[in-house]
């Protein structure tokens, strides 16, 4: 196929008014694949009651919005599929019929796409992000009696193709029987300058994350709890929202971190790029991620990082742009500290920005991903 394909993006999660932070990376996806095609998006979101379809355009993509009340597990397969079918028609209206589906986190997203399938003969192709399926996660979804191999089996097996953004999720996922021979292309990340280097002290420490039980804050606060008995030349700042935060601030106050430690809160794109500006390097203390969004912004915007193993960051944090150390250690995290704190100047912002964007930026991902497209439809 030589023509560009039209292609309907069904996101488990995805931007909207109500949670406007939810899936910002696949936003930033379909955005970078609507420079090479035409796309549009249709997602139905789980909430407390439902809601009528919604069409809108942004940047000029057609985006269609429903919602459904479907907490228990049935209401989700069913009632889910349902609504999502009666959306594509009204979008196949509005703005016509896709060559490809590309599903973006296999549940319960490919419920829709596999229906649509079922159809219309239409293929589709899944890019996995999901923690769910980790070993490590303490999530219940693969752990649910039956889910597996009843639901999520069937669902991935239908697809053309699936894609998965590490080869640490790749490799789990054909452990769990989700995929064979997965292709691995990683999250976009809009590109962004690269700052100068930040010479004022304290030196500034960047953290953001969605503040939830992975993101491992509580070994992060020790081990600067740890490094503060060694200096005092540096501030922790970390930006976000999410259901530890209030623990952490807790656990940050009973250390007595208040000259170390600033929650500053949920932070903009724009917001997260000038914190990046302003700090020396970044830290990621996860106990495991899929990838790690934050960490490639960091590198873009010319910052070093300094990430546990913890899965994903350990694919691309190399010695020439920042410093891995073990997973729920806090000694190996509270040196790593300091040691990044005497050497994050030692790595050159433009350098860590090239290599950022070489791997990273929207073009080369979307690029990889039409690829994709390409040998599916042609096959």
């Amino acid at each position: 196929m030589n023509a560009a394909p039209r292609v309907l993006v069904i996101p488990s999660w995805y931007p909207g008014p109500a949670s406007p932070t939810a899936g910002i990376f696949i936003r930033e996806q379909v955005t970078a694949l609507s420079a090479l095609c035409e796309v549009s998006v249709l997602h139905v979101d789980s909430a407390d009651r439902a809601s009528s379809l919604a069409l809108t355009v942004e940047d000029g993509v057609t985006v269609l919005r429903s919602a459904v009340d479907a907490a228990s597990l049935p209401a989700r397969y069913f009632t889910y599929r349902r609504l999502g079918l009666e959306a594509f028609e009204r979008l196949r209206e509005e703005w016509g019929a896709p060559d490809i589906v590309h599903v973006q986190a296999l549940w319960p997203a490919a419920l829709i796409a596999r229906a649509i399938s079922r159809r219309y003969g239409i293929p589709y192709v899944v890019t996995e992000h999901s923690e769910e399926y980790l070993a490590q996660s303490a999530r219940r979804l693969v752990r649910t009696p039956g889910m597996l191999p009843l639901v999520l089996r069937p669902l991935a097996r239908a697809s053309a193709c699936t894609i998965a953004v590490s080869r640490f999720l790749g490799n789990r996922l054909v452990e769990l029987g989700l995929a064979s021979d997965p292709v691995i292309i990683p999250n976009v990340v809009p590109l962004s300058d690269a700052s100068p280097l930040a010479f004022a002290t304290p030196h500034v420490i960047a953290h953001v994350s969605v503040m939830g039980p992975a993101k491992n804050l509580p070994g992060l606060l020790h081990a600067i709890d740890a490094l503060r008995v060694r200096r005092s030349d540096f501030v922790l700042r970390l930006a976000g929202e999410g259901e530890r935060r209030a623990e952490a601030e807790a656990l940050s106050a009973s250390l007595g971190l208040d000259d170390f430690v600033e929650f500053i809160g949920p932070r903009t794109p724009e917001q997260v790029r000038a914190l990046f500006a302003e700090s020396a390097f970044a830290v990621i203390s996860s106990t495991h991620e899929t990838f790690s969004v934050v960490a490639v912004e960091a590198l873009m915007c010319g910052r070093p990082v300094l990430s546990t193993r913890c899965g994903g960051p350990e694919e691309f944090i190399t010695p020439e742009v920042g410093r891995l150390v073990a997973s729920d250690d806090v000694a190996a995290l509270a040196d790593g500290l300091d040691w990044m704190l005497d050497h994050h100047a030692d790595f050159d912002p433009a350098a860590l920005h090239e290599y950022a964007r070489k791997r990273f930026a929207p073009d080369v991902v979307a690029t990889a991903i039409l690829d994709v497209y390409r040998s599916v439809l042609d096959a």
